[in-house]
């Protein structure tokens, strides 16, 4: 008997820990239940409504012309998907790491929960205790802090979710609803930042990666800071996956010999049409609210065209690059390793993190060795060749350009992946800025819009936010007053010096041609193409600076101007989008339309809550924009714009520079895009000698509309008007061609305005001497 006692106290003692907890949970769950149904009738306490008519957080997402994705603004990135885009694999992968009694309970895990109670009792991490329906009561109507009352409600809510809603609708709302990382929520979200896929495509080692790190995918389970313990997750699920006979033992052998992903899918791609994109945020903003943009789920239609953009975004950096490296070298070095106690051989520059290795890429390198004639780079886990050729530019030597362990800006001119070697040039960060803005013509659809070199640099638009002087760019609005103010391409204009007080400004005025020399008689036509200050200050001091007020009005140009003379010349300051939405004018045959860049804009269900339509103004007559179209033409055919003669269409444009080359422009237009190009300093200096808007700008527009009419051919042409006269002149004197004269030209005229006297040898003569000394190609 006293041994059988002896025993009963030592098995009483042994057991008595587990004796503990059962109690102990017995009476927890009574409690519990107790307390819940006490609750249920509290005030506060969350109800049940219908979980499809709860509005997730849920991304803005913005679209370009052709509905490609090109932005999002979001607090949590989610795209919600049908239970039918689930794939079935990764169902059964988060029901293996989640919960595996999940078709089998009605709402909670009592397993689970047992198991996790006593896990917390005996200080051992026995995994988590909450079911898939709980977690998802949680999310949706509870705070995330742990306390008992929020457990049992917790609990309550899960068993009322299962009354109302099938296993699979459970599922769907938790697949859509969980966080999986940095911003991401969702399943479909996940599978697009982790893989690049939708997650219809995704594997089931992907799927067991994505289950695996639910319960913390920012901490021990981020992909790509604690990629050990994410690949021990992901094989822990595929074991359980099989162990449940969810996979086969081939499939699950299979899964585990995937990589895990190494970088973001859309890691070293470069963000597009940022400045645009930051517009559009900052319109959704005013317009919408912080609350609807960034957790509204709004469906942002833009007219961006993103080949059209990325077109824009390299011809205007490649500009601005090449402009800088005229302004001379300044330095390639950003620091150099053994300075800062850094070893040349092992260290990895950020850079070079999620990097494109390809031609025509701009990246830093770590320069190993120097000499005369090349110097060799280190760039990732590629070795570089820089010859002495490809740094000519700097008029240096190498040696005096660089030194071992400099970090330095290079072009990757070409590579070779097999040898793992490159071919490079130098580069620098250029100082020079500027902006490219291109507008359809019949809509007033902005297609590319760049406002700046780098966006990181500075956010600052200089497309539609930066006021500067137009120079010479805006004198086809004087020229169009004039053409209705009784001139026409063939009058003669004195191109000589004079001055006089402008009786508006109370100023001296005497206006100078950009090369400081005169021709003489000119037309107007001619004074035009070669860009004549003195013949521009002549009609308007016909005409009237007020008069010129007046037409930049029509013309759309809201900014501050005064009825000063210096109006003709471009002093008072625009933006690009004003001088921009003026050209059009002359392409549209006299028809201003407002630029904008949204289209439509839908709500989470689909609903119109904003569309957009062309606003159209005719402002002058299609004839007059007609023979200003026709001048523009041959500003490109024989004046400063020569340089975008290249060009397979039909093109007008104005160049621009303003006092000591502080800006430089270039406007052109073809039937269908009218694209403006500015260039220079956000703080007002020079950009060098002659750098005027042919040197600086003209370039740019060229490269850009290279590519885009390789890719969109012009088909149009522009149509004379029934109520213009094409009659033959002679180019010089403005008049009818005669057998005397040599230059016969085609000459458009407005009825009434068209020359009567024929063209005499003597008067040819005289006047073609003056053109002497002129090139066809000045530049302005």
């Amino acid at each position: 008997m006293v041994y059988w006692r002896r025993n009963m106290k030592k098995f009483f003692l042994k057991n008595l820990k587990i004796l503990f907890i059962a109690v102990t949970l017995l009476v927890t769950i009574m409690l519990g239940i107790l307390l819940g149904l006490i609750l249920v009738y509290q005030k506060g306490f969350p109800q049940i409504r219908n979980l499809e008519d709860i509005n997730p957080v849920l991304m803005t997402t913005v679209y370009d012309d052709q509905n490609a994705p090109i932005k999002e603004f979001a607090i949590e990135k989610r795209i919600i998907v049908k239970s039918t885009e689930i794939p079935a694999s990764l169902k059964k992968a988060i029901i293996a790491a989640e919960d595996n009694q999940f078709y089998s309970h009605w709402g909670i895990n009592f397993r689970g929960f047992v198991r996790a109670v006593g896990g917390v009792l005996l200080r051992k991490k026995w995994g988590g205790g909450s079911s898939i329906t709980q977690q998802l009561a949680r999310g949706l109507f509870l705070t995330p802090e742990f306390s008992i009352s929020r457990k049992l409600q917790e609990m309550l809510l899960a068993i009322q979710i299962e009354k109302k809603y099938t296993k699979d609708q459970i599922l769907t709302f938790y697949c859509n609803k969980i966080f999986l990382g940095g911003s991401i929520y969702g399943i479909e979200a996940a599978a697009r930042y982790y893989f690049g896929k939708t997650v219809k495509e995704i594997n089931l080692a992907e799927a067991a990666l994505i289950a695996g790190i639910v319960p913390n995918p920012n901490g021990i389970y981020a992909v790509f800071k604690r990629p050990e313990n994410v690949h021990k997750r992901r094989n822990y699920v595929l074991l359980k996956m099989l162990l449940l006979k969810s996979i086969s033992d081939k499939e699950y052998q299979e899964a585990l010999t995937v990589k895990l992903p190494e970088k973001p899918s859309d890691a070293g791609n470069e963000s597009l049409a940022d400045y645009f994109t930051e517009d559009t945020r900052k319109y959704l903003e005013a317009k919408y609210g912080d609350n609807l943009l960034y957790k509204g789920g709004l469906k942002v239609f833009t007219t961006l065209n993103g080949e059209m953009q990325r077109w824009a975004e390299d011809a205007l950096r490649e500009g601005l690059r090449t402009l800088d490296k005229r302004q001379g070298w300044r330095s390639s070095r950003l620091f150099n390793l053994p300075e800062n106690k850094l070893n040349i051989n092992k260290y990895r520059l950020p850079a070079w993190e999620n990097a494109k290795i390809e031609p025509g890429q701009i990246i830093e390198g770590v320069v190993l060795e120097v000499s005369r004639t090349r110097a060799i780079v280190r760039i990732a886990g590629f070795a570089g060749e820089l010859r002495a050729a490809e740094a000519q530019w700097t008029k240096k030597t190498l040696t005096r350009l660089l030194k071992v362990g400099d970090v330095a800006l290079f072009k990757i001119l070409a590579v070779d992946k097999g040898k793992a070697k490159l071919d490079l040039g130098l580069e620098q960060e250029p100082e020079v800025d500027g902006a490219l803005l291109a507008v359809d013509n019949k809509s007033g659809e902005i297609k590319a819009m760049v406002g700046g070199y780098a966006f990181q640099k500075s956010k600052f638009n200089r497309a539609i936010q930066a006021l500067r002087q137009t120079g010479s760019t805006f004198k086809p609005i004087i020229y169009t007053a004039a053409l209705e103010h009784g001139f026409s391409p063939a009058t003669i204009i004195q191109d000589e010096p004079f001055s006089y007080i402008d009786e508006w400004s109370g100023e001296l005025w005497e206006p100078r041609n950009h090369k400081g020399d005169y021709l003489g008689p000119m037309t107007l036509r001619r004074g035009l193409e070669q860009s004549r200050n003195v013949v521009t200050s002549r009609i308007l001091q016909d005409i009237t600076p007020q008069v010129g007020v007046t037409y930049a009005k029509k013309f759309g140009i809201s900014s501050d101007l005064k009825p000063f003379m210096s109006l003709g010349l471009g002093a008072f300051e625009v933006t690009l989008q004003e001088m921009v939405e003026a050209f059009t004018v002359f392409a549209n045959y006299g028809m201003r339309v407002e630029s904008y860049f949204v289209r439509s804009i839908r709500d989470l269900n689909n609903n119109i809550i904003e569309e957009n339509f062309p606003e159209r103004k005719q402002v002058i007559e299609k004839e007059t924009a007609f023979i200003m179209n026709y001048l523009l033409q041959g500003v490109v055919q024989s004046g400063t714009g020569w340089r975008a003669r290249v060009l397979p269409a039909p093109v007008g444009g104005k160049t621009g520079t303003s006092n000591d080359f502080t800006d430089a422009w270039f406007i052109g237009f073809t039937p269908t895009l009218t694209v403006g190009v500015w260039v220079g300093f956000d703080q007002k200096k020079s950009l060098g000698q002659e750098q005027t808007g042919s040197v600086a700008a003209a370039p740019i527009f060229v490269k850009f509309m290279e590519n885009y009419l390789a890719k969109y051919p012009e088909t149009n042409k522009f149509r004379i008007p029934s109520g213009i006269y094409m009659i033959d002149i002679d180019k010089y004197t403005g008049k009818l061609v005669s057998p005397d004269c040599l230059y016969p030209f085609s000459e458009a005229f407005l009825p009434g305005t068209e020359p009567l006297e024929f063209c005499n040898e003597e008067e040819h003569q005289k006047i073609f001497n003056y053109y002497q000394t002129e090139t066809e190609s000045t530049d302005d």
